[in-house]
């Protein structure tokens, strides 16, 4: 196992289709949106370590049952692995804004304009195929894989 191994995603409402991103504040004054992140520890799983994340951030309670595997990857670079995730929430809570960060929702479509960096923008677009699927097999629809 590597070194550095990151649980990252976002969470998703099916009701709105919209998926919850952070908008971060560089030391540089750059405003950037993004997926959120925390590296794992040793005695947590990567599911363990997204829903305390969101919880810690947001007081958002995800339960463990509830959050899904998009994908994971390693990123020869950072010498990271990263495990991305989502989890479906019922209703779109207003999050407050930080010295540091602003929270808030998106429609995919709305995802594809943003200032991203191309690995969110294609984390984003690999979760938002799994999400396509996973509602085309609860609809007994033809999926792949």
């Amino acid at each position: 196992m590597h070194k550095n191994v990151y649980a990252s995603g976002f969470i998703y409402n099916p009701k709105s289709e919209q998926i919850l991103l952070q908008q971060k504040k560089s030391a540089d004054g750059n405003v950037v949106w993004s997926l959120l992140i925390q590296k794992m520890t040793e005695n947590k799983t990567g599911e363990e370590t997204f829903r305390d994340l969101f919880f810690e951030k947001l007081g958002i309670k995800l339960k463990l049952r509830g959050v899904n595997l998009i994908y994971n990857y390693y990123n020869k670079e950072k010498d990271a692995s990263y495990n991305l995730y989502y989890a479906e929430v019922k209703s779109l809570r207003k999050l407050p804004e930080t010295a540091k960060n602003n929270f808030a929702w998106f429609s995919f479509k709305q995802v594809q304009k943003l200032d991203l960096s191309e690995q969110s923008k294609h984390d984003v677009t690999v979760g938002i195929r799994v999400i396509d699927s996973s509602i085309r097999k609860s609809l007994g629809q033809q999926t792949i894989g």
